[in-house]
Protein backbone atom coordinates (compact mmCIF):
# COMPACT_ATOMS: atom_id res chain seq x y z
CA UNK A 1 0.00 0.00 0.00
CA UNK A 2 2.98 2.31 0.06
CA UNK A 3 3.47 1.96 -3.67
CA UNK A 4 1.51 4.60 -5.59
CA UNK A 5 0.75 2.05 -8.29
CA UNK A 6 -1.24 0.05 -5.75
CA UNK A 7 -3.43 3.08 -5.09
CA UNK A 8 -4.24 3.27 -8.82
CA UNK A 9 -5.92 -0.13 -9.01
CA UNK A 10 -8.36 -2.19 -6.94
CA UNK A 11 -6.84 -4.23 -4.13
CA UNK A 12 -5.78 -7.74 -5.13
CA UNK A 13 -5.91 -8.99 -1.56
CA UNK A 14 -9.50 -7.73 -1.19
CA UNK A 15 -10.42 -9.73 -4.29
CA UNK A 16 -8.78 -12.88 -2.92
CA UNK A 17 -10.68 -12.38 0.35
CA UNK A 18 -13.94 -12.30 -1.64
CA UNK A 19 -12.84 -15.46 -3.46
CA UNK A 20 -12.27 -17.30 -0.19
CA UNK A 21 -15.59 -16.13 1.26
CA UNK A 22 -17.31 -17.30 -1.91
CA UNK A 23 -15.76 -20.77 -1.66
CA UNK A 24 -16.75 -21.02 2.01
CA UNK A 25 -20.33 -20.01 1.24
CA UNK A 26 -20.68 -22.59 -1.51
CA UNK A 27 -18.97 -25.33 0.50
CA UNK A 28 -20.81 -24.88 3.80
CA UNK A 29 -23.95 -22.89 2.99
CA UNK A 30 -24.49 -21.96 6.63
CA UNK A 31 -24.27 -18.98 8.93
CA UNK A 32 -21.29 -20.28 10.88
CA UNK A 33 -18.77 -21.23 8.22
CA UNK A 34 -20.09 -19.70 4.99
CA UNK A 35 -22.48 -16.79 5.55
CA UNK A 36 -21.33 -14.40 2.82
CA UNK A 37 -23.73 -15.10 -0.02
CA UNK A 38 -22.86 -11.80 -1.73
CA UNK A 39 -19.09 -12.27 -1.99
CA UNK A 40 -19.32 -13.97 -5.38
CA UNK A 41 -20.72 -10.82 -7.01
CA UNK A 42 -17.36 -9.11 -6.54
CA UNK A 43 -15.59 -11.79 -8.56
CA UNK A 44 -15.09 -11.76 -12.34
CA UNK A 45 -17.91 -13.52 -14.18
CA UNK A 46 -15.80 -16.51 -15.24
CA UNK A 47 -14.79 -17.09 -11.61
CA UNK A 48 -18.45 -17.14 -10.56
CA UNK A 49 -19.25 -19.65 -13.28
CA UNK A 50 -16.36 -22.01 -12.55
CA UNK A 51 -16.90 -21.99 -8.77
CA UNK A 52 -20.36 -23.49 -9.25
CA UNK A 53 -18.69 -26.84 -9.93
CA UNK A 54 -17.67 -28.86 -6.88
CA UNK A 55 -14.54 -30.35 -8.45
CA UNK A 56 -13.21 -27.01 -9.71
CA UNK A 57 -13.98 -25.40 -6.37
CA UNK A 58 -12.20 -28.18 -4.48
CA UNK A 59 -9.15 -27.89 -6.75
CA UNK A 60 -9.09 -24.12 -6.29
CA UNK A 61 -9.26 -24.46 -2.53
CA UNK A 62 -6.50 -27.08 -2.53
CA UNK A 63 -4.23 -24.84 -4.63
CA UNK A 64 -4.87 -21.90 -2.29
CA UNK A 65 -4.14 -24.07 0.73
CA UNK A 66 -0.95 -25.30 -0.88
CA UNK A 67 0.63 -21.86 -1.03
CA UNK A 68 -1.13 -20.25 1.95
CA UNK A 69 -1.94 -23.01 4.48
CA UNK A 70 -4.68 -22.09 6.91
CA UNK A 71 -5.74 -18.88 5.18
CA UNK A 72 -9.06 -20.27 3.93
CA UNK A 73 -9.89 -21.28 7.49
CA UNK A 74 -8.69 -17.94 8.80
CA UNK A 75 -11.03 -16.10 6.44
CA UNK A 76 -13.95 -18.21 7.66
CA UNK A 77 -13.13 -17.35 11.27
CA UNK A 78 -12.48 -13.69 10.51
CA UNK A 79 -15.79 -13.31 8.71
CA UNK A 80 -17.65 -14.88 11.62
CA UNK A 81 -15.92 -12.72 14.21
CA UNK A 82 -16.58 -9.40 12.52
CA UNK A 83 -20.09 -10.47 11.46
CA UNK A 84 -20.99 -10.94 15.10
CA UNK A 85 -19.58 -7.57 16.13
CA UNK A 86 -21.43 -5.88 13.28
CA UNK A 87 -24.74 -7.56 14.16
CA UNK A 88 -24.31 -6.80 17.86
CA UNK A 89 -23.79 -3.13 17.01
CA UNK A 90 -26.96 -3.08 14.90
CA UNK A 91 -28.90 -4.83 17.66
CA UNK A 92 -27.67 -2.29 20.20
CA UNK A 93 -28.58 0.52 17.77
CA UNK A 94 -25.04 1.85 17.76
CA UNK A 95 -25.30 5.15 15.85
CA UNK A 96 -22.25 4.64 13.64
CA UNK A 97 -20.17 1.81 12.19
CA UNK A 98 -16.95 2.73 10.40
CA UNK A 99 -15.33 0.15 8.13
CA UNK A 100 -11.66 1.06 7.88
CA UNK A 101 -10.49 -0.48 4.62
CA UNK A 102 -13.84 -1.98 3.67
CA UNK A 103 -12.69 -3.79 0.54
CA UNK A 104 -15.54 -6.02 -0.62
CA UNK A 105 -17.18 -6.18 2.81
CA UNK A 106 -20.85 -7.04 2.29
CA UNK A 107 -22.24 -6.61 5.80
CA UNK A 108 -24.08 -3.37 5.10
CA UNK A 109 -26.02 -5.23 2.39
CA UNK A 110 -26.34 -8.68 3.94
CA UNK A 111 -27.65 -7.23 7.20
CA UNK A 112 -29.60 -4.29 5.76
CA UNK A 113 -32.89 -5.55 7.20
CA UNK A 114 -31.41 -5.51 10.72
CA UNK A 115 -30.27 -1.90 10.41
CA UNK A 116 -32.67 0.40 12.24
CA UNK A 117 -30.76 3.61 11.63
CA UNK A 118 -27.07 2.91 12.14
CA UNK A 119 -24.99 4.99 9.75
CA UNK A 120 -22.24 3.02 8.01
CA UNK A 121 -19.10 4.62 6.64
CA UNK A 122 -17.08 2.50 4.20
CA UNK A 123 -13.50 3.74 3.81
CA UNK A 124 -11.07 2.51 1.17
CA UNK A 125 -8.99 3.61 -1.79
CA UNK A 126 -11.02 4.96 -4.71
CA UNK A 127 -10.23 2.19 -7.25
CA UNK A 128 -11.49 -0.54 -4.91
CA UNK A 129 -14.60 1.44 -3.98
CA UNK A 130 -15.41 2.28 -7.59
CA UNK A 131 -15.17 -1.36 -8.60
CA UNK A 132 -17.26 -2.41 -5.61
CA UNK A 133 -20.07 -0.01 -6.50
CA UNK A 134 -19.97 -1.20 -10.11
CA UNK A 135 -20.27 -4.83 -8.96
CA UNK A 136 -23.19 -4.02 -6.66
CA UNK A 137 -25.01 -2.22 -9.45
CA UNK A 138 -24.44 -5.07 -11.90
CA UNK A 139 -25.80 -7.55 -9.36
CA UNK A 140 -28.77 -5.25 -8.65
CA UNK A 141 -27.93 -5.16 -4.98
CA UNK A 142 -29.44 -2.10 -3.36
CA UNK A 143 -27.06 0.25 -1.58
CA UNK A 144 -28.82 1.23 1.68
CA UNK A 145 -29.30 4.92 2.34
CA UNK A 146 -27.33 4.51 5.59
CA UNK A 147 -24.12 3.73 3.65
CA UNK A 148 -21.59 6.47 2.91
CA UNK A 149 -18.53 5.72 0.78
CA UNK A 150 -15.39 7.58 1.80
CA UNK A 151 -12.21 7.47 -0.30
CA UNK A 152 -8.93 7.51 1.61
CA UNK A 153 -5.25 6.63 1.39
CA UNK A 154 -4.53 5.48 4.95
CA UNK A 155 -0.81 6.07 4.60
CA UNK A 156 -1.14 9.67 3.44
CA UNK A 157 -4.45 11.18 4.56
CA UNK A 158 -5.85 12.17 7.95
CA UNK A 159 -8.58 9.78 9.08
CA UNK A 160 -10.11 12.51 11.22
CA UNK A 161 -10.31 15.04 8.40
CA UNK A 162 -11.64 12.58 5.85
CA UNK A 163 -14.30 11.14 8.15
CA UNK A 164 -15.51 14.47 9.47
CA UNK A 165 -15.92 15.79 5.92
CA UNK A 166 -18.10 12.74 5.23
CA UNK A 167 -20.39 13.51 8.18
CA UNK A 168 -18.92 11.36 10.94
CA UNK A 169 -19.96 12.61 14.40
CA UNK A 170 -17.32 12.10 17.11
CA UNK A 171 -19.96 12.68 19.79
CA UNK A 172 -21.73 9.43 18.91
CA UNK A 173 -20.83 5.90 19.94
CA UNK A 174 -19.11 4.11 17.07
CA UNK A 175 -17.89 0.63 16.19
CA UNK A 176 -14.72 0.76 14.10
CA UNK A 177 -14.06 -2.42 12.12
CA UNK A 178 -10.49 -2.62 10.86
CA UNK A 179 -10.49 -5.99 9.13
CA UNK A 180 -7.61 -7.27 7.05
CA UNK A 181 -5.84 -3.91 6.95
CA UNK A 182 -3.40 -3.19 9.78
CA UNK A 183 -0.63 -5.52 8.60
CA UNK A 184 -0.44 -3.80 5.20
CA UNK A 185 0.17 -0.36 6.72
CA UNK A 186 3.26 1.47 7.84
CA UNK A 187 3.61 1.76 11.63
CA UNK A 188 2.95 5.49 11.48
CA UNK A 189 -0.38 4.93 9.74
CA UNK A 190 -1.35 2.36 12.37
CA UNK A 191 -0.51 4.83 15.13
CA UNK A 192 -2.61 7.54 13.49
CA UNK A 193 -5.61 5.23 13.34
CA UNK A 194 -5.13 4.22 16.99
CA UNK A 195 -4.83 7.85 18.00
CA UNK A 196 -8.04 8.69 16.19
CA UNK A 197 -9.93 5.82 17.84
CA UNK A 198 -8.64 6.81 21.29
CA UNK A 199 -8.96 10.60 21.10
CA UNK A 200 -11.47 11.51 18.37
CA UNK A 201 -14.19 9.03 19.21
CA UNK A 202 -16.92 8.74 21.82
CA UNK A 203 -15.71 7.10 25.04
CA UNK A 204 -18.04 4.12 24.59
CA UNK A 205 -16.77 3.43 21.08
CA UNK A 206 -14.81 0.30 20.22
CA UNK A 207 -12.29 -0.65 17.57
CA UNK A 208 -11.96 -4.26 16.43
CA UNK A 209 -9.09 -5.37 14.25
CA UNK A 210 -6.96 -8.31 13.29
CA UNK A 211 -3.19 -8.25 13.23
CA UNK A 212 -0.18 -10.52 12.98
CA UNK A 213 2.38 -11.18 15.67
CA UNK A 214 6.05 -10.57 14.91
CA UNK A 215 7.79 -13.63 13.47
CA UNK A 216 11.53 -14.34 13.29
CA UNK A 217 13.61 -16.92 11.49
CA UNK A 218 14.02 -18.67 14.84
CA UNK A 219 10.31 -19.22 15.52
CA UNK A 220 8.70 -19.16 12.08
CA UNK A 221 8.28 -22.95 12.09
CA UNK A 222 6.42 -22.83 15.41
CA UNK A 223 3.30 -21.40 13.79
CA UNK A 224 1.19 -23.37 11.32
CA UNK A 225 1.47 -22.16 7.73
CA UNK A 226 3.42 -18.97 8.49
CA UNK A 227 6.59 -19.90 6.60
CA UNK A 228 4.61 -20.64 3.43
CA UNK A 229 2.47 -17.55 3.96
CA UNK A 230 5.51 -15.27 4.25
CA UNK A 231 7.16 -16.71 1.17
CA UNK A 232 4.02 -16.52 -0.96
CA UNK A 233 3.28 -12.92 0.01
CA UNK A 234 6.80 -11.89 -0.98
CA UNK A 235 6.66 -13.73 -4.30
CA UNK A 236 3.07 -13.11 -5.42
CA UNK A 237 1.87 -9.99 -3.61
CA UNK A 238 4.97 -7.82 -3.50
CA UNK A 239 2.91 -4.64 -3.93
CA UNK A 240 0.87 -5.45 -0.83
CA UNK A 241 3.54 -6.76 1.48
CA UNK A 242 3.01 -7.14 5.23
CA UNK A 243 4.66 -4.29 7.11
CA UNK A 244 3.13 -4.08 10.58
CA UNK A 245 3.02 -6.57 13.45
CA UNK A 246 2.92 -6.63 17.26
CA UNK A 247 5.23 -8.72 19.43
CA UNK A 248 3.55 -11.71 21.04
CA UNK A 249 2.31 -10.84 24.52
CA UNK A 250 2.73 -7.08 24.02
CA UNK A 251 -0.70 -6.22 22.64
CA UNK A 252 -2.18 -4.84 25.85
CA UNK A 253 0.78 -2.54 26.46
CA UNK A 254 0.85 -1.57 22.78
CA UNK A 255 -2.77 -0.45 23.04
CA UNK A 256 -2.25 1.32 26.37
CA UNK A 257 0.57 3.39 24.93
CA UNK A 258 -1.87 4.60 22.29
CA UNK A 259 -4.72 5.46 24.64
CA UNK A 260 -6.70 2.26 24.24
CA UNK A 261 -7.67 -0.53 26.64
CA UNK A 262 -8.18 -4.14 25.67
CA UNK A 263 -11.74 -5.48 25.81
CA UNK A 264 -11.16 -8.89 24.20
CA UNK A 265 -8.24 -10.71 22.62
CA UNK A 266 -8.12 -13.99 20.71
CA UNK A 267 -4.97 -15.90 19.82
CA UNK A 268 -4.87 -18.50 17.06
CA UNK A 269 -6.08 -21.37 19.26
CA UNK A 270 -8.98 -19.36 20.69
CA UNK A 271 -9.98 -18.23 17.19
CA UNK A 272 -10.11 -21.85 16.10
CA UNK A 273 -12.06 -22.93 19.17
CA UNK A 274 -14.68 -20.20 18.86
CA UNK A 275 -15.18 -20.10 15.13
CA UNK A 276 -13.97 -23.33 13.52
CA UNK A 277 -15.47 -25.95 15.88
CA UNK A 278 -18.03 -28.38 14.49
CA UNK A 279 -20.90 -29.73 16.57
CA UNK A 280 -18.84 -32.74 17.62
CA UNK A 281 -16.06 -30.47 18.91
CA UNK A 282 -13.60 -31.19 16.11
CA UNK A 283 -12.19 -28.38 13.98
CA UNK A 284 -12.78 -27.82 10.27
CA UNK A 285 -9.09 -26.87 10.13
CA UNK A 286 -6.32 -24.67 11.50
CA UNK A 287 -5.72 -21.01 10.73
CA UNK A 288 -2.41 -19.52 9.65
CA UNK A 289 -0.84 -19.30 13.10
CA UNK A 290 0.32 -15.70 13.41
CA UNK A 291 -3.10 -14.01 13.13
CA UNK A 292 -4.86 -12.52 16.14
CA UNK A 293 -8.13 -10.64 16.88
CA UNK A 294 -8.50 -7.77 19.32
CA UNK A 295 -11.32 -5.53 20.51
CA UNK A 296 -10.37 -2.29 22.30
CA UNK A 297 -11.93 0.91 23.54
CA UNK A 298 -10.64 4.39 24.46
CA UNK A 299 -9.16 4.53 27.96
CA UNK A 300 -11.53 6.40 30.22
CA UNK A 301 -10.26 9.67 31.62
CA UNK A 302 -9.84 8.32 35.16
CA UNK A 303 -7.73 5.46 33.80
CA UNK A 304 -5.33 7.70 31.87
Amino acid sequence: MTNNSVEQKPSETALFAALRRTIANKDYKNEKFGPDDLAEYFLPAHYRFLLKFNKIRANTKNRLNGVLPGLNEYMIARTAYFDQLFLDALKDKTPQIVLLGAGYDSRAYRFAKSNQGTRIFELDISPTQDRKITCLNKARIDIPKQVTYVSINFNLESLKDVLEKAGYDNQQKTLFIWEGVSYYLEAEAVDRTMEFASHAAHQESTIAFDYTISISEENINDYYGVKEFTQTMKEQHANEELMFSIDEGETESFLAQRGLQMVDHLDNEEIERRFLSKEDGSLIGQITGHFRFVLASPKRQQDK
